[in-house]
């Protein structure tokens, strides 16, 4: 089944509800999910999380509950079909939910999962649109795509400049470009990552400490701070 428009509202809201799990579900991907119930309204909303944690299917359909059946499920990737470590797979929740249709935001690049998922819920009649905003939807999994592609880590460029390009004035000094929100989501990338690199300069000018200390608790072990100078 093509998509028509018509699915785009509730992809969005599953793209919103995914950035919920941001900085807590890695390395699994941010998924988020609406249900509609057969006329079309808002039946229930999940996100994945925490790593873990419920998917975002699941979460869905429980909220959800008789409501989901006849119904439509949007989901921004693919829902998994293989087992995971600490969670059953989702075709089954999805299966059993009785919905008569899924949308799906993005493929999982999962090797274990990509198509399967789809081919099974058109097996059991369950239409499928895919690639409902698809481009939005891929570019929230590209940690994990990333994971499963390649064996570089994912890096996450941090600067601060002034509206004239600059960081610093013409005697090297500057503090503060960035304001207290920036800061704090700084912060709170450091308390998530394994790692927080920088170079010479910075370590002369500034003698930061790399931690994370203006963010609430992660819960994760400290990053580790890395200097790369010749």
């Amino acid at each position: 089944m093509n998509d028509d428009g018509r699915w785009t509202p509730a992809m969005r809201r599953a793209l919103e509800l995914a950035r919920g799990g941001r900085f807590r579900v890695e390395p699994n991907p941010l998924v988020g999910a609406v249900v509609l119930d057969a006329v079309g309204r808002v039946a229930g909303e999940g996100w994945h999380d925490a790593y873990g944690g419920a998917h975002a299917e699941p979460a869905a359909l429980t909220a959800a509950g008789d409501a989901a059946r006849g119904g439509t499920l949007v989901v921004t990737l693919e829902p998994c079909a293989h087992s995971a470590k600490k969670t059953p797979p989702c075709i089954d929740a999805v299966l059993l939910s009785g919905v008569a249709r899924v949308v799906i935001g993005a493929p999982d690049p999962n090797e274990s999962t990509v198509g399967r998922a789809a081919a099974r819920l058109r097996e059991a009649g369950i239409d499928v649109v895919s690639n409902v905003e698809r481009e939005p939807c891929e570019r929230l999994i590209a940690r994990y795509a990333a994971h499963r592609g390649t064996d570089l880590p994912w890096t996450i460029a941090k600067w601060a400049m002034t509206a004239d390009g600059r960081t610093a004035d013409a005697a090297g000094a500057s503090r503060w470009i960035s304001g207290p929100v920036s800061r704090t989501l700084v912060h709170e990338i450091r308390g998530r990552v394994e790692a927080v690199v920088v170079g010479p300069g910075t370590v002369a000018a500034d003698d930061p400490r790399l931690t994370a200390r203006d963010a609430p608790p992660s819960g994760l072990p400290p990053a580790c701070r890395v200097v790369i100078d010749s």
